[in-house]
């Protein structure tokens, strides 16, 4: 089976070879403190940041409520950006630990207009907290984080990022770019098993932590501020052999080098939305240039059935693609060309197969057309 979903991706034999290696006690080993503070170091690179790094045991989103419960004030207004279904979860969780939304919201096939974000900063002038999803990965867009961070550091207000599909993937400067609390997880460009939560936290957060004081343990990040920053000693006992995983992961990525790393994205993404266009299908984003280079959203065609085709596609032909979610349910197939399924020829794969499912379905496949497509962009051009 070939899945090529936009996370979990699928995992480099090498990555999953180093989880072999033999456990550490990561609370009494000496060595394993020194081990975690090569991978924070490796993680900085990655993020470009000098900030504090947490790598938690727990999914990504983990992070995205961990950062809300400890910036946000009972009654406190916190800008919130939406373009599609993860920013909208984060509406819920400023909600959920008391919260005032103020929402910048546009349609899910458009991105966050910088200007807007401006407006609405003026507009209530006392708001100290904003949540942003760089890359929507349901409707396959990528929000303008340069821009945005911008107006959120001239307008002195704490930044917290969801770039949980873009870290490794394309270029995020964190500390040039504004971005206070910055959310990866190891299951998607970095191309590492599920199950940790990698959170980078500027000065600037802390201070805000500080002075919000929440509630609570395992969410609490003053509990990690507390313990590992303060004595050295883990709050929980770690996932040691994940840890081992996510390390071999980031090294290969820093071994190919990060700008290889984007240009090796940025060619299949192309060659994915070429081949999309030659297909006769539509790119679900209303601009080309709002698509992110980690994943494609594909509009399904009128009268074909989505979740059919997907079936189809991984009984038939061994491959798995991703459909979308909340309200692009039915309405949107994926694409994930993110981390180690960023190949050319994995790509292709997938593409032939796709024509050939679409055939099958008696949907008019321009094959030849499409897949000549795709193989200009990725042997004939840059």
């Amino acid at each position: 089976m070939l899945t090529f979903t936009p996370g979990p991706t699928e995992v480099p034999l090498r990555v999953l070879g180093a989880m072999l290696r033999e456990p550490q006690n990561p609370d009494l080993d000496e060595s394993f403190a020194e081990f975690y503070e090569g991978l924070c170091e490796k993680l900085r690179r990655i993020m470009r940041t000098r900030g504090d790094i947490i790598v938690h045991s727990g999914e990504a989103i983990m992070g995205l409520e961990a950062a809300v419960l400890s910036l946000v004030e009972p009654g406190e207004k916190v800008l919130t950006m939406t373009s599609g279904v993860y920013g909208d979860g984060f509406i819920d969780f400023v909600k959920a630990y008391g919260g005032v939304p103020v929402e910048v919201r546009v349609d899910y096939d458009d991105v966050v207009s910088p200007e807007e974000v401006d407006r609405a900063l003026g507009r209530e002038g006392d708001i100290r907290v904003a949540t942003l999803v760089h890359c929507e990965t349901p409707s396959g867009t990528l929000n303008p984080l340069r821009e945005i961070g911008k107006v959120c550091r001239e307008n002195d207000v704490v930044l917290v990022v969801d770039a949980v599909s873009s870290v490794g993937g394309v270029p995020v400067e964190v500390d040039g770019w504004g971005v206070d609390v910055c959310i990866v997880g190891s299951q998607k460009c970095l191309s590492a098993p599920p199950g940790l939560g990698i959170m980078s936290i500027s000065k600037r957060a802390w201070e805000k932590i500080e002075e919000r004081r929440g509630n609570g343990f395992y969410l609490n990040l003053l509990t990690w501020r507390d313990w590992w920053f303060e004595k050295g000693v883990f709050p929980y006992t770690h996932s040691v052999s994940l840890l081992y995983a996510l390390d071999e992961a980031c090294s290969m990525l820093l071994e190919e080098g990060l700008e290889n790393v984007f240009r090796r994205h940025r060619l299949v993404a192309k060659a994915a939305r070429e081949w999309v266009k030659a297909m006769g299908l539509k790119l679900f984003p209303r601009k080309e240039e709002y698509c992110s280079d980690t994943v494609t959203a594909v509009e399904a065609p009128k009268g074909l059935n989505e979740e059919e085709l997907r079936r189809r596609l991984k009984e038939k032909y061994g491959v798995m693609i991703a459909g979308s979610w909340g309200k692009l349910a039915g309405r949107v197939f994926r694409l994930g060309h993110m981390g180690y399924n960023a190949q050319p020829g994995k790509l292709l794969q997938v593409l032939l197969a796709l024509s050939l499912c679409l055939l099958d379905m008696e949907f008019p496949s321009k094959t030849w057309e499409a897949m000549s497509a795709a193989e200009d962009v990725l042997y004939r051009s840059e």
